[in-house]
């Protein structure tokens, strides 16, 4: 079976850009870890809302749906926070997806 629920965002910098490493699971528990790098240069707080959009668009090509909580931190030197506005803006896009989707 296919890892298809999205469960947590990491947000990372690299190279003047964020990196989301995602993590993936299946209803029987397997799980898959993809990282995608925005397409969006920079790391601040604007650069992690689009890079929230583009792992909601990622997600939604591939026909993937959200865990029951999904959550999304940004690194911070060696800590992890939570990035709630990346969360809602990435809850947000997935939801104007599926607006946008025929009957």
């Amino acid at each position: 079976m296919r890892a298809d629920r999205l469960e947590q965002v990491f947000l990372r910098p690299s190279s003047g850009r964020l990196q989301a490493l995602i993590v993936l699971e299946s209803e029987a528990g397997a799980r898959e870890r993809v990282m995608l790098s925005s397409p969006t240069s920079g790391v601040d707080a604007a650069a992690e809302l689009a890079a929230a959009r583009y792992v909601a668009r990622w997600l939604w090509s591939r026909g993937g749906t959200t865990a029951g909580l999904v959550r999304v931190r940004r690194e911070r030197g060696a800590a992890l926070e939570e990035a709630r506005e990346a969360r809602g803006e990435l809850l947000a896009e997935l939801e104007r997806l599926g607006r946008g989707r025929g009957p």
